[in-house]
């Protein structure tokens, strides 16, 4: 029998516009021949949607609710339900959940709890490890706290930063210039400054103070080298993708560059220069099979002195849209020792953070030092990150199968806990209406 699965996204977040695309892209690789599914759209206002035309783009540009059906998930059924004129109707019962939600009020842990409370199975992050993943200052506690490398960094507050005694200087002191600000609990480089001098704080600050009550004050890395990875699994065992290195000519990485440029990887042949020293990928990617845990795919990425994945004809693409748009150099252009440390620490850090499924994991490289900086993980990537297992030959298809088993796994592991209690404590406090 088809599980009947439902991909949720939108939501009243910044990152909205970028959810849609992640949601699209998903629907649209999923195996329809193997699940029913149900685009649930969650709209700017926080209505939820469902209906035929949420598939096409074009439904959002100029958002109309006509045509579609009004839905909700209830915190005390597994069934999406229907708005009908005296209140929600049954529809169809939900076996699990993608969630394709970016930002606040969706990746942060609040449909986590939704779901937790309906007991429906989904695939991001728990409650917990998503509100570490959008929670910058809190992150940043949990990877110090675990000797994972990160920049210096100064959280500050709205109250104390319209305080009459704030002065520049009390950051500038602190952390030598060149800074980012960025709000705390944003994503998609939205709100996010460079600053390289003291006057450029005020700007900076008032910017990201417009998104966020909380705004992080880091130290930027001069000789930047931006490196992503991917990780996917569960409580008990994960496996990481190969690695990219996000090419950021001119600066900061905007939201812009992110999301709105179509040019395709350029000047591959740079990363063939002193071969011996960078990582080459033979695309030569294995199944992992372990009793009673689901397949994951491991990149066994080599060194090659002859070959760099020089098929950037396939990275090329006027159709591309989400995180594909960035320019990137797949595997990325880093030594074997700095790869072998990435994929030491994001599977340190998915642990620590209580992550499930498949995340993404920012790196920054000081190349002039090469000392390696972990920034962010991102509980619910960008297009799922698949960009990145396809180079390991995991299609979005496959990936998108082995999200729906580790939720399912994950959802009966906790379903065999004991949630209940029973006791005489009620009965031995009869007294306490009086």
């Amino acid at each position: 029998m088809k599980k009947n699965i439902m991909i949720i996204y939108g939501s009243k977040s910044t990152e909205h516009d970028i959810s849609v695309l992640t949601a699209l892209q998903a629907y649209n690789s999923i195996n329809k021949k193997k699940y029913n599914v149900d685009l649930v759209y969650i709209s700017n206002t926080g209505k939820w949607f469902i209906g035929n035309k949420l598939a096409n783009i074009k439904t959002y540009t100029k958002f109309c609710s006509k045509k579609l059906k009004e839905v909700a998930i209830l915190p005390c059924s597994d069934f999406l339900h229907i708005k009908k004129i005296f209140g929600f109707k049954k529809y169809k019962k939900i076996d699990c959940a993608i969630l394709c939600l970016h930002g606040k009020n969706g990746e942060d842990g609040t449909v986590q709890g939704l779901l937790e409370l309906s007991n429906i199975p989904y695939t991001s992050s728990g409650v917990i490890g998503s509100a570490i993943g959008l929670d910058k200052s809190i992150m940043k506690q949990i990877f110090s706290y675990n000797n994972v490398p990160i920049v210096k960094h100064i959280v500050l507050e709205k109250k104390d930063y319209y305080d009459k005694g704030f002065e520049i200087k009390n950051i500038t002191s602190s952390i030598k210039l060149p800074l980012v600000v960025k709000p705390n609990s944003l994503g998609s480089s939205i709100g996010i400054s460079y600053v390289s001098k003291a006057k450029e704080l005020w700007d900076a600050l008032d910017l990201a103070f417009i998104f966020d009550d909380k705004v992080i004050i880091e130290k930027a890395v001069k000789n930047l080298k931006v490196v992503n990875i991917s990780v996917l699994g569960d409580s008990s065992f994960c496996e990481v993708s190969i690695c990219e290195e996000v090419q950021n000519k001119g600066g900061l990485l905007s939201f812009e560059k992110k999301y709105l440029s179509n040019n395709c990887v350029k000047n591959t042949k740079k990363v063939i220069k002193n071969s011996k020293k960078y990582i080459k990928s033979d695309k030569n990617c294995k199944n992992i099979d372990k009793a009673n845990q689901p397949k994951y795919i491991d990149c066994d990425v080599k060194l090659d002195n002859t070959k760099q994945n020089s098929d950037k004809k396939n990275e090329c693409s006027s159709t591309k849209n989400g995180m594909q748009n960035l320019d990137r150099i797949i595997p990325a252009n880093i030594t074997l020792q700095q790869k072998r440390e990435i994929e030491f620490l994001a599977k340190k850090i998915f642990n620590i953070t209580n992550s499930k499924g498949v995340v993404r994991i920012d790196f920054m490289i000081d190349t002039k030092t090469d000392k390696v900086y972990a920034n962010e993980i991102n509980s619910i990537p960008g297009s799922l990150a698949f960009y990145l297992w396809g180079h390991c030959g995991l299609k979005f298809e496959n990936l998108i199968d082995k999200m729906i088993d580790i939720s399912l796994s994950e959802h009966n592991k906790k379903n065999e806990l004991i949630t209940k209690f029973n006791s005489s404590v009620l009965g031995q406090n009869n007294d306490i209406n009086k």
